[in-house]
């Protein structure tokens, strides 16, 4: 497992998990894991429902909101959104961490933050959202 990348006090991202990485997550302070993943990615993904059972197993709190870039949508931010309605120390992970950093611009963006500012922070984390703009671009908040 890379090293978990801190957007915000309570929000990280990561590229793809193992069921191996969740004891270390654990450890590591981590209450809540959210998987922006679709199933059947790649060949070499683990099935979403086995990383369910291994974080729950630990007590860690798993949620799937699978995001295809092609398809993305207000649901997709107004779901992720709730679930970190309760401040847990939280992982969301994709295949590179950049959806996960998607969906971090897009809700702190609905909540009046600054989207240039906001990107520009996630850029610094080392994510290009470059390839993702004509995604998000619909569901800016001016």
């Amino acid at each position: 497992m890379s090293h978990p990348i801190q957007l915000d006090e309570f929000y990280f991202v990561a590229p793809q998990l193992s069921k191996e990485d969740f004891s270390a997550l654990k450890e590591q302070g981590f209450e809540r894991i959210i998987n922006n993943r679709p199933e059947l990615e790649s060949e070499d993904q683990p099935p979403g429902k086995s990383l369910q059972e291994a974080a729950e197993v630990l007590g860690l709190e798993y949620i799937s909101n699978p995001i295809d870039l092609s398809k993305l949508s207000q649901e997709h931010v107004f779901f992720q959104d709730a679930a970190l309605s309760t401040m847990k120390k939280t992982l969301a992970f994709c295949r590179t961490g950049t959806r996960s950093s998607v969906l971090w611009v897009l809700i702190n963006n609905s909540r009046g933050g600054s989207y240039d500012d906001l990107s520009a922070h996630v850029s610094s984390k080392g994510f290009d959202l470059t390839r993702c703009v004509s995604a998000m671009t619909p569901l800016l908040k001016k």
